[in-house]
């Protein structure tokens, strides 16, 4: 009877994320340098956006974890999922897609001011020119997080 009332209070309505294959890597200079380097963002789509904050008097705060499907360069560019994983997110700006699934032009920005990261999915905007302030990242980027810190970790293919 125990085992029944548990699955009737559990409603699992999406498949989880894979396990990690590679990683985590921290999101310091190389490891951001890292990901352009293996993964191609052109026509890349976020997959998934996980949010999640923990309340109370020891927490980690508010956390998200961004699944991407880019293609890995060195591998005749198969599908690969990828994941950011960011700590203390302190501000964030999803705006809903116009189109079935958010499609990446060019690889995330990031960016570092007032001693948060910034991640900037909708990176394109900005052409050749970088964001001169934490406000310029958030205006007009319809999927941006600002954070402590964070890591990026390649992840088993989806069942």
């Amino acid at each position: 009877m125990a085992a029944s009332t548990k699955q009737r209070g559990t409603v699992d309505l999406v498949p989880p994320v894979p396990e990690r294959s590679h990683g985590p890597y921290a999101l310091d200079a190389d490891g951001i340098a890292a990901l352009p380097a293996r993964y191609a963002f052109g026509d890349a789509c976020v997959r998934r956006v996980v949010l999640d904050q923990e309340f109370g008097p020891r927490t980690r705060g508010r956390v998200a974890r961004i699944v991407i499907d880019a293609r890995v360069v060195a591998e005749d560019l198969r599908w690969e999922p990828v994941c950011l994983d960011l700590t203390g997110v302190q501000h964030l700006r999803i705006d809903e897609s116009r189109h079935f699934s958010w499609v990446l032009y060019d690889p995330p920005m990031f960016t570092h001011f007032d001693g948060l990261m910034r991640v900037d999915l909708c990176a394109e905007r900005f052409g050749r020119s970088s964001p001169q302030n934490a406000r310029e990242v958030f205006e007009g980027s319809d999927l941006v997080f600002s954070a402590t810190g964070g890591t990026w970790s390649a992840l088993r293919p989806w069942d």
